[in-house]
């Protein structure tokens, strides 16, 4: 087994913070179970950094945390500028042939399909959430929030498990589609249809390049 899985965990505005939070939760699960994790964050989440971890350890499974478009994946900001980790047709090939869960906006709709030999597990809209303001420096006891990182997080739980990549999102899906029944019977409640519409949002978002039936082993 290839026991090695790399995520990248920018922190530097409100988006990056709550996926820093929640991606640290599967970093404690996966050292747990004896999976080598390489965490990149501030300041190490450079495109050099990246580039050197994937070249020289080969983590099977990447799990990127970030802001994206279509064509990239962004890490942590230098000098003030958003760096840029992945782009396509210019280094897009670090993630060929590897098991990738990319929670940023858009990046599969054209950068995942460009990726060959392996899985891109992805968004080809935005990925959405909601936060109650008054949690939003400590996104542990946001329960709002949580509706949407916690099937979020599923996927990248549920492969750390071994799980294939479409029972990985299948386990998602069916998080975020009960929660929006619950939401539907609670829809006087302040902020639910918003949540509903947002939940939604996610789940036709949700794609997957490449091998659906990959496995993190």
């Amino acid at each position: 087994m290839n026991n090695k899985i790399l995520v990248t965990r920018p922190s530097y505005d409100d988006a990056t913070s709550y996926c820093f939070y929640y991606a640290g939760l599967i970093i404690k699960e996966a050292e747990n179970k004896g999976i080598n994790v390489y965490d990149l964050k501030n300041p190490n989440l450079t495109q050099k950094s990246f580039a050197k971890v994937m070249e020289e350890k080969s983590p099977l499974f990447v799990f990127f945390n970030s802001h994206g478009d279509e064509k990239t994946v962004y890490g942590d900001k230098v000098e003030g500028e958003e760096e840029v980790l992945v782009q396509e047709g210019k280094n897009h090939h670090l993630l060929d042939s590897k098991l990738v869960y990319s929670r940023t906006c858009l990046s599969a709709s054209s950068l995942g399909k460009a990726c060959t030999g392996g899985c891109f597990i992805g968004y080809n809209m935005p990925f959405s959430f909601y936060v109650d303001d008054n949690w939003s420096t400590k996104p542990a006891n946001d329960s709002t929030a949580k509706i949407f990182f916690e099937p979020s997080n599923i996927i990248a739980s549920s492969i750390i498990k071994g799980n294939t990549a479409s029972a990985a999102v299948n386990r998602s899906l069916a998080m975020s589609q009960k929660t929006i029944l619950r939401l539907l019977k609670e829809k006087t409640e302040p902020g639910s249809m918003v949540c509903v519409r947002l939940l939604w949002n996610n789940m036709q978002a949700t794609t997957i390049e490449g091998d659906r039936e990959m496995k993190f082993e």
